[in-house]
């Protein structure tokens, strides 16, 4: 089901309707109602990197405009590449999601890049980016050069040639690395590229053009390891044996990635990326981990209510204690998996709640306390 409110429900449109057509009818919203809507839709914190993103959100829609309402040609150089980098459950893809699926409404794929591998081996090429968004558009490839393309997981492209540490421990790193990131650099700066329209099952198909100078692509990746490795290059080295530094803390999975780390393309080579690839980008939007508030305000707005409505659907009224909604961010905060760890931590024991009084008719409230440090269902 869609998280988008009845009145932001896109328009539908016909297989025949042009592209013209489709981009007039998508609504002009400026930045700061893009981030207002953000909030509608139930994304909380960022504050920072959500206004970038609504800024970014903003120019795909103006570029959309100036293309195919004004008629004017595409600026060298106007075409946006940005990526995403933060710790996992900082809410990246999601934001993404709600930016141009959502309220937008302009067609928009996330694709994993772990399931890609360089041309001529087993795996899917990277082309086949296209072909899905050229699917998501309903098979109009103009409609799908006005897309937004979200490659997730980009950080696992670092080649083995990395020594950045992951808690402490070297990275293991897939071999056709260099080989994919090396395909990305034409898909991130070509005027067009060629995609097959049946993601290449078969040899019968030709493949078709499609047009990527209104295209937005971003990238999103918790680069787990890069600051440690940021700061070793500004001078921060562990000595290696006599005189060697006590004490060295630990890589920590949520960390915030300074704006002045980000500029360190050397960092980014040292973790494992051509140079290139990463000069393909031309904004870089660090994402902090998620606090407690934050988390509270996400378990309240977006996970609770989801389940609330799933218990009224079963003639139930689920109530979640204080000292449980606490004990639930305290537990997402300890693994270091922000919004993810939210449902990682609550899910156990609604599902135990459900086993015990969905389907039982004299149960008309269940209740979430806390017990020590034992979550327990109770009626009434």
């Amino acid at each position: 089901m869609s998280l988008r409110p009845d009145h932001l429900q896109a328009l539908p449109f016909e297989r025949g309707d042009s592209v013209r057509e489709r981009v007039a009818a998508l609504e002009v919203l400026s930045p700061r109602e893009i981030d207002q809507r953000l909030s509608e839709l139930g994304y909380r914190g960022q504050q920072e990197a959500r206004r970038a993103a609504s800024v970014l959100a903003y120019r795909h829609l103006q570029r959309l405009r100036r293309i195919h309402l004004e008629g004017l040609a595409p600026e060298p150089g106007t075409r946006e590449n940005c990526l995403f980098l933060g710790p996992t459950g900082s809410g990246k893809t999601f934001l993404v999601e709600l930016l141009f699926k959502e309220i937008l409404g302009v067609p928009t794929v996330i694709v994993d890049a772990t399931q890609f591998s360089e041309t001529g081996y087993v795996g899917d090429d990277v082309t086949t980016m296209l072909s899905r968004l050229y699917e998501s558009a309903g098979g109009d490839v103009a409609w799908a050069a006005c897309g937004a393309i979200c490659m997730d997981e980009f950080d696992k492209l670092a080649t083995s040639r990395s020594d950045a540490r992951f808690a402490g421990q070297q990275t293991t790193k897939d071999v056709s690395g260099f080989g994919v990131q090396r395909s990305l650099l034409n898909l991130l700066s070509a005027p067009r590229a060629d995609f097959p329209p049946d993601f290449g099952f078969t040899s019968r198909t030709p493949p078709m053009p499609l047009e990527l100078s209104a295209l937005t692509f971003i990238a999103c990746g918790a680069f787990s390891g890069l600051k440690s490795t940021a700061e070793e290059l500004g001078g921060h080295k562990e000595r290696m044996g006599f005189g060697r530094e006590a004490g060295k803390r630990e890589t920590a999975i949520a960390e915030k990635v300074t704006d002045e780390q980000l500029e360190q393309t050397t960092a980014f080579a040292r973790y494992g990326f051509i140079p290139e690839l990463i000069g393909r980008f031309n904004r870089i939007l660090s994402f902090a981990p998620l606090d407690a508030k934050t988390l509270g305000d996400i378990l309240e707005d977006n996970v609770l209510r989801a389940y609330e409505r799933e218990f009224a659907h079963e003639g139930l009224t689920l109530v979640v204690e204080p000292a449980v909604r606490e004990w639930v961010v305290a537990r997402a905060l300890k693994r270091e998996t922000g919004a993810r760890g939210l449902r990682a931590a609550l899910v156990p024991q609604l599902e135990r709640a459900a086993y015990d009084h969905f389907g039982e008719p004299q149960v008309s409230t269940v209740r979430l306390v806390l017990e020590g440090e034992q979550v327990r269902a109770v009626t009434g």
